[in-house]
């Protein structure tokens, strides 16, 4: 049976903002250990972000904590074994970067069992719980999926010789990518719905206003739209959309017959994937492939 508590809610909380903000230093440091290997290092500042974003992810959740109109259900107990298991290993990554000669292999390891540790499944617990917070929860879960993947697809390409001793594979998937597509025309609009419901949930909108509204409610992986629609072309969607969150940059994707000369020149300004059509299936998911993996 779940607990009525806010207090214990605040407590997990509180100690992931604190884990997440020291897994990032231990992080920043161990790209500074390594700084010779330019690849491994820009990787580990790559990881290092990614755990101050989530550490934030949680500065936000306790601000939100006392507007909440109802106490939450807890259904877990952050007890001492969960606790100790986490900051021990943690300790000694600390204490080993503060010895001279830690090598790549041992900091591979070390962020293996960090990141397969409970750390990870209890933050996801967290972000789950804050449903009522929908586009940002939804958007973190996004973030944690393509952090995980990065550092399985890292470890990977790895030799034998520095793989470490937990399998990275076993990483279970976070949240189910989420697409938007976007077009007036029917048939074309369903065919993209369709290619695209093989990699996660699917939505449409025949509209780039209906569009808007769908953005400011969840937060998608992908976003594929038409450019030449009635009363709001898909540049204008896009503009509209990412000023209202400019982290949806990246993962736009256009297709149209033609384009003039003002909209070519705004696409490549702005480094927007564009497919002319008629354009083929093939180049349309690598394309889609190209965007999730940024």
């Amino acid at each position: 049976m779940g607990t009525l508590a806010l207090a214990d809610i605040r407590d997990i909380v509180t100690w992931l903002e604190h884990i997440e903000g020291w897994v990032g230093d231990l992080y920043a440091r161990a790209a500074e250990a390594c700084v010779q290997d330019e690849h491994f290092s820009a990787f580990l500042t790559q990881l290092a972000e990614d755990e101050k974003s989530h550490a934030q992810f949680m500065s936000m959740v306790l601000e939100y904590l006392p507007r909440r109109q109802r106490p939450l259900v807890v259904d877990i107990v952050l007890d001492q074994k969960t606790r100790d298991s986490v900051e021990t290993s943690l300790k000694r990554f600390e204490d080993h970067l503060g010895e001279k000669g830690i090598s790549k292999r041992q900091i591979v390891e070390y962020m293996a069992r960090t990141e397969f540790s409970e750390l990870n499944p209890v933050f996801l617990y967290v972000v789950g719980k804050f449903g009522e917070m929908s586009r940002e929860t939804e958007n973190m879960a996004a973030e944690i999926q393509v952090h995980l993947s990065h550092i399985q697809e890292f470890i990977g390409a790895l030799p034998q010789d520095l793989q470490p001793s937990v399998d990275v594979g076993m990483f279970p998937s976070v949240r189910e990518e989420r697409f938007l597509v976007v077009d007036d025309h029917e048939p074309l609009r369903k065919l993209v719905a369709s290619l695209l419901a093989r990699r996660g949930k699917v939505e449409t909108a025949s509209g780039a206003g209906e569009a808007l509204e769908k953005v400011r409610q969840h937060f998608y992986n992908g976003i594929v739209s038409d450019i030449q629609m009635p009363r709001m072309d898909g540049i204008e969607f896009y503009r509209q959309g990412v000023a209202y969150d400019s982290r949806l940059k990246g993962r736009f994707l256009f297709y149209s017959a033609d384009v003039n000369p003002e909209r070519e020149a705004f696409l490549k300004k702005n480094n927007l994937h564009f497919l002319r059509k008629p354009f083929g299936l093939g180049e349309f998911l690598d394309t889609m492939d190209q965007i999730l993996r940024q």
